[in-house]
Order: structure tokens, then C-alpha cells, then sequence
């Protein structure tokens, strides 16, 4: 299974879709009144293909979603078969609508390559509060609550004043293994690419330093303290992963393709896509609806969505690029030979 099978099947459910980008601003006043103008809005946009059956349908799809906390919704029909929907976090600046022969699916796989799994530890020196995320969807949370006794420490002065604080420290350790087995155990659960660790200072090193080593090869020490700055820093954690593995893409096309083992030619990469040697496909998508190049494709449907189509069918990595300058088309490849 990959994280795009969903995508592989449904592109074989018809040979005509429909694929609208609509925006759903959560955070607005009257958000559902906007997303519902925008729908109507895409809908007088449909061509005549559309049977009366079909719209009530898809008006029935609409009014039965739920996009809170969402910021756009991709909705992809096929003809006289399924409807697919996908929430975005990232917003859209206008309603898309465009038909053809396979989906577009470049949005959906942008925003997925954002979708990054990830533990936020909040940790004090009595316990902490963990939340497993897949971009900014709550996976599962837990709260470890350790013991409080003898926790403050003081100055109580005299001879138990050493034996004292040596108590508060041991319990605050105790405590930290405990949330760092937790946070370990969530980690390994939800698959995390990052454990971020947040709280009081001395209880953050504490459970850094009580981590196993595959767990902590991925966790970081947060600075910010509010619930807002914390959010802010893992959002710019986040980001800064998915551009650095753009970069290294772009990095092993550049060194691999003097030695035939990477393409950056359009008709290189579609004929390396139809013998199913592309490993990682990356691809630029600016929205156009240009003419397609290639007279093997000319059907209809662009030469970004077929060679979108053509890597879902054989598993390869799909990563959606800016227009590099490595790139002498909208396509690049990492082959497999």
C-alpha cells in the first residue's frame, strides 16, 4: 500500500472526469454561505456532458461535507461513477473547474507531500501532553501524568536540604522516562518524521535525553512557549522538511543524469513512464491547459496529468516541483534502471 493508491484506483473509474478546486475558508464569517456560492459558481461551469442525475448528485455531495478547519476542497467526479473529495490546508486563490479523460491530480498530491506525520510533546516536570498529527489532522493524543510528590524544588535548609533536592531531581527524571516511552511508543505508532518537544527547559533535556536513538534522531527542542508559538515553529519545521526533500530530488536528478540513470527530457521521461522504470517522478504543474506534445497522449488529457497517471499506475514517488531550472519541460525522473 502507498500513501496514492486511492488515487491509482480511482483514475480507472471512468474515461471522463471533472476536477474542481474550490476554496472553503473555515475562518471566515458565513464560511458554509461562501463555500456554497463557490459551488453554484463551479457548477455553472459544467459542461453538457453532465446529466440532471449526476448534478443532484454532486449537489448532494456538497451539502453533505464537512470542511472545518479546511481551506480548499478538491472534488473529482467520473462519469456515471464515484465522487472523490480531498480537504486542502493550503488555501487557493479561485474556483478551478476542468474536464477531461484522467483527473488532475497535482493539487491533491502537493498537498500530500505537506502531510507530514508528527508528535508535539508539551512536557512540564510532572508529566506531558502528546498529540500524534498527519499534516494538521489529530491522529490520537495522550496525557502522561507522573508523580508530584516532592516535585518543588526548594530550600528547605538543614541536613535535608541535599537529601531533598536529590529526591525532587530523581523524581523528575522518573517522570521524563515515563513521557519519553510514551512519546516513543506514539512516535513508532503514527510512523512521526518529527517529535517536536516543547515546555520547561530542564523537563524538555530531560525527555531528549531518555529517547531511544531512532526516535531521537528525528526530535527537537522548541523555544517558543505559548500554544500559538509552538504551532508556529512546527509549521516552519515542517515546510523546511518538504523543501529539503524537493532540493535532494532535484539534487539526485542533477547528479544521476549524466549517467543514464536520471532524465530530465520530456520525451526521455514519458518513455522511461511507459516501460515502468521511473522511480520518482517529479513534475511542475503551472495549471495551463497548453496543447500536449506528445501525439502518443493527444486525447484530450494534458501531458502533466498522463505522466501523473502513468507513474500512479506503476508505484513510483510522485513529487510536485517549482519550475526548476534544471527542468527542459514540466517533467523530470529518477529511474529505476
Amino acid at each position: 500500500m502507498t500513501i496514492n493508491d486511492d488515487l491509482k484506483a480511482f483514475s480507472t473509474e471512468s474515461e471522463w472526469f471533472v476536477t474542481m478546486t474550490i476554496p472553503a475558508p473555515s475562518n471566515l464569517d458565513h464560511a458554509q454561505s461562501r463555500f456554497e456560492l463557490e459551488w453554484r459558481n463551479a457548477r455553472r461551469q459544467l459542461s453538457d456532458r453532465w446529466g440532471e442525475d449526476e448534478l443532484t448528485g454532486l449537489d448532494d455531495v456538497i451539502a453533505g461535507l464537512r470542511h472545518h478547519n479546511a481551506a480548499a476542497v478538491v472534488l473529482v467526479h467520473a462519469s456515471h461513477g464515484a465522487t472523490f473529495v480531498e480537504l486542502l490546508e493550503e488555501p487557493v486563490s479561485a474556483t478551478t473547474v476542468h474536464e477531461g479523460p484522467l483527473p488532475r491530480w497535482a493539487t491533491v498530491l502537493e498537498s500530500r507531500q505537506r502531510e507530514i506525520a508528527h508528535v508535539v510533546v508539551e512536557t512540564d516536570r510532572a508529566g506531558a501532553d502528546l498529540t500524534g498529527f498527519a499534516g494538521s489532522l489529530v491522529l490520537t493524543t495522550e496525557t502522561v501524568d507522573g508523580s508530584t510528590f516532592h516535585i518543588h524544588r526548594g530550600a528547605p535548609g538543614g541536613w535535608s536540604q541535599r537529601r531533598f533536592q536529590q529526591r525532587a531531581e530523581n523524581t523528575w527524571e522518573n517522570n521524563a522516562r515515563d513521557v519519553a516511552d510514551s512519546v516513543a511508543e506514539m512516535a513508532r505508532r503514527v510512523e512521526a518524521e518529527l517529535v517536536a518537544v516543547a515546555g520547561d527547559v530542564r523537563a524538555q533535556t530531560f525527555v531528549l535525553d531518555f529517547l531511544p536513538t531512532d526516535v531521537a534522531a528525528v526530535a527537537v527542542k522548541i523555544e517558543a512557549g505559548s500554544p500559538a508559538g509552538i504551532a508556529d515553529e512546527v509549521v516552519r519545521l515542517l515546510s523546511t522538511m518538504v523543501a529539503e526533500r524537493v532540493t535532494a530530488a532535484a539534487e539526485l536528478v542533477r547528479s544521476r543524469v549524466t549517467h543514464g540513470t536520471a532524465a530530465i527530457d520530456t520525451g526521455e521521461v514519458i518513455g522511461a513512464l511507459r516501460e515502468g522504470r521511473v522511480a520518482t517522478l517529479l513534475v511542475h504543474d503551472d495549471g495551463s491547459d497548453g496543447p500536449d506534445a506528445e501525439p502518443a497522449w493527444r486525447d484530450g488529457a494534458r501531458l502533466v496529468d498522463r505522466a501523473i497517471g502513468a507513474a500512479l499506475a506503476t508505484d513510483a514517488e510522485i513529487l510536485v516541483v517549482p519550475n526548476l531550472a534544471m527542468l527542459d519541460g514540466p517533467l523530470a525522473a529518477v529511474l529505476r534502471w
